[in-house]
């Protein structure tokens, strides 16, 4: 028997993609997965020069009433006066459902919003530097204090370059729900 691949093709397609039935369903699912997270999404961040792409899912960078209390005063106490704080990339905070678009630079300074990854909580938090020297340290804008993170830039994976709000809300809700 010879191999096909236009017929192959064919009925892939039908199966992936026509069929009503519970396990064409569930491969729908595990294959669109797989090609999202193993070829569109890596071709995507190649194509583009991002180092990765995520979704706000905690309220630790929200200026929701407490930026006079914990952003603010900080930084002043730190030396800064509102109208360089106010200068700072996302001075106006992130929510949850932000989607960041981000890219590895070359250096951080004070006030920059960084994406790393956390052995302690086993993800990724989204910060502000408030001291690069000598190792690197962030808090969150509605965390009273700085958590003490200490960080080579190396362990960075970068700032975020652009957001669109809401649309992580699934990614949130997902992890709501299923913890995933």
């Amino acid at each position: 028997m010879k191999f096909k691949p236009g017929k192959f093709l064919k009925k892939f397609w039908h199966f992936y993609w026509e069929e009503e039935s519970l396990i064409s369903y569930v491969f729908f699912i595990i294959f669109t997965y797989l090609v999202f997270r193993f070829v569109a999404f890596p071709t995507f961040l190649y194509a583009t020069g991002l180092s990765d792409v995520v979704a706000v899912m905690s309220s630790s960078m929200e200026h929701s009433g407490n930026e006079n209390t914990y952003f603010y005063p900080y930084f002043e106490d730190l030396g800064y006066n509102r109208s360089g704080i106010e200068s700072f990339p996302y001075s106006d905070g992130l929510y949850i459902g932000d989607v960041l678009f981000v890219k590895n630079v070359e250096s951080y300074k004070v006030g920059d919003v960084i994406i790393y990854y956390s052995q302690e909580f086993g993800n990724k938090v989204i910060h502000r530097i408030v001291e690069t020297n000598p190792v690197i340290i962030t808090k969150g804008d509605n965390n009273d204090r700085s958590l003490f993170f200490e960080y080579n830039v190396s362990n960075i994976i970068g700032e975020p370059v652009f957001k669109i709000g809401f649309l992580g809300i699934p990614r949130w809700l997902l992890y709501k729900i299923t913890g995933i």
